[in-house]
């Protein structure tokens, strides 16, 4: 028997709405209550949000890279147009140098100038951006002085020398490395190789490239009698190439006399081994400060300084304070060497007792060296007994004569007096020594017991009472001193010594 139409109509729209709710279509059929059709729409409308709010994070990201590209590309641009800037400036400074050399034109400060934005843009602060504006007006003005000359540079002579002072940045914000500053620092090395009166540049507080060296080294050589640096910032992966531009310029310019490398850390033996050869090859220099720029744990100061006190030519001062130098048994060698040094300055170091028994040694034997630093070390009394025996040894007239007359110990007591040669200290040591023997009466014994009862002995007669005589501080004692030799030392001897000579004529 046939089903009837009815029931399969019926049938048919069963299965289509079934078919249609596996779809997922919002459809309500008969048996879906109302709750349960509002539930699935909230969730699938929460689905879609859910999708919208992914897609905006996407596109919020893409457009964040491509800002970033934008950015990066500007910088690039900016980039470019500063090198060509330098290029330009280059060569805008060869055609000035030979109009200014020829007298032909005027000249004019030509290097770009620096917009405010460009240091935010490089992420400074306002206060940097401030602290720039005025960097670049000071070397702007005194470039303008060193080029007007005469009376512009008696504004920057200081001690007697013409002073470059605009890239020293003491107690001011750290100036950093930007290639902005290039032609302004051509500028400079522009203004100072025309000069022939510029003698002095003080650079602190920078942070200085190969291409900033590369500029402003050159130009001193042959120029510069004093090159002070201090605190100077070399970034890590330019080490190398910038210690070679800063040594190969120093062994280059003999006109330089003096070289201070304060507060610049040296890195390695190999930075410190370029330094130092540098300075031993220029024979020009005589004044060397590196002070605070060897770390023990890196570059050895030790074996640095030992390797200028032995390199054999003259120098007058050598600076290193503050080293931390310790153990200096290769520096102590190098002293008793009696090497060509002036002045030694070793204060605020990590000297011991120790190490002075090693300074006094060597300051017997050496007859060059005038002054000695020792300040701010870790030296006791003991330690500076060692020292001030070496220069003051009461034991004998020949171990007073033996004693350093020439080196003054700063903090050291009872050390050589300034403002006398070395043998008017010696004679005022042995005078010293023979008022202090006065005060027991023990001088004809000693001076017996020290010197001999032999013929050739009373020839010194003479000497001794004129050195009493004449560096005693104490014109009561030399009476009393004179009086108690003439009454026993040598009495018979010089009486018989005059009979004789009276007998020969």
């Amino acid at each position: 028997m046939e089903p009837s139409r009815c029931s399969r109509g019926d049938e048919g729209r069963k299965r289509k709405l079934e078919a249609s709710n596996n779809e997922g279509s919002p459809v309500a059929s008969d048996d879906m209550g109302l709750k349960a059709f509002l539930d699935q729409h909230s969730e699938q409308m929460r689905r879609m949000q859910s999708q919208i709010a992914g897609l905006m994070a996407i596109n919020i990201t893409l457009q964040a890279r491509l800002d970033g590209q934008a950015e990066s590309q500007a910088q690039e641009v900016n980039g470019l147009r500063e090198k060509c800037d330098v290029l330009e400036s280059k060569c805008g400074s060869l055609e000035r140098s030979i109009q200014v050399l020829k007298k032909d034109v005027s000249w004019t400060y030509s290097a770009p100038s620096i917009p405010r934005s460009h240091w935010i843009g490089q992420g400074h602060d306002e206060e940097y951006a401030d602290n720039m504006e005025g960097c670049l007006g000071c070397i702007k003005e005194e470039v303008e002085r060193i080029r007007r000359g005469g009376e512009g540079l008696e504004r920057i002579r200081r001690g007697g020398e013409c002073l470059c002072e605009c890239l020293d940045y003491y107690h001011q914000m750290a100036v950093l490395h930007d290639d902005s500053l290039l032609p302004h620092f051509k500028e400079l090395a522009d203004a100072i190789q025309l000069s022939n009166s510029i003698q002095r540049i003080n650079i602190d507080n920078i942070e200085l490239h190969p291409s900033s060296l590369g500029i402003l080294f050159p130009t001193m050589e042959g120029k510069m009698t004093n090159i002070d640096m201090r605190r100077i910032t070399i970034p890590g992966p330019n080490v190398v190439e910038c210690y070679e531009i800063i040594a190969s310029s120093i062994r280059r310019n003999h006109a330089l006399k003096k070289l201070t490398w304060i507060g610049n850390r040296i890195p390695s033996d190999e930075q410190a081994d370029l330094l130092i050869k540098s300075i031993i090859d220029n024979l020009a220099i005589k004044h060397v400060v590196l002070t605070n720029c060897f770390n023990q744990g890196g570059a050895n100061g030790c074996r640095a300084l030992a390797a200028l006190m032995t390199c054999g030519r003259p120098l007058q001062i050598l600076d290193f304070s503050d080293n931390g130098l310790s153990d200096i048994d290769d520096v102590a060698a190098a002293l008793a060497t009696n090497p060509l040094l002036e002045a030694l300055a070793i204060n605020g170091n990590k000297l011991n007792d120790r190490d002075a028994e090693l300074i006094a040694q060597a300051l017997k034997q050496n007859a060059i060296l005038q002054a000695l630093d020792l300040r701010g070390n870790s030296i006791t009394s003991a330690g500076f007994e060692n020292i001030r025996t070496a220069i003051y040894d009461p034991s004998s007239l020949n171990a007073v004569v033996a004693c350093n007359h020439t080196c003054i110990v700063i903090d050291c007591v009872e050390g050589n007096i300034c403002g006398m040669t070395p043998r008017q200290r010696r004679n005022r040591k042995l005078s010293k020594l023979l008022s202090t023997r006065h005060l027991d009466g023990s001088n004809a014994r000693h001076l017996n017991a020290e010197l001999g009862k032999e013929k050739d002995t009373i020839k010194l007669v003479p000497k001794v009472l004129h050195c009493i005589k004449r560096y005693s501080s104490d014109q009561t004692a030399i009476f009393s001193i004179t009086f108690e030799l003439i009454k026993t030392w040598m009495m018979p001897e010089l009486y018989l010594s005059t009979i004789e000579i009276m007998a020969e004529e």
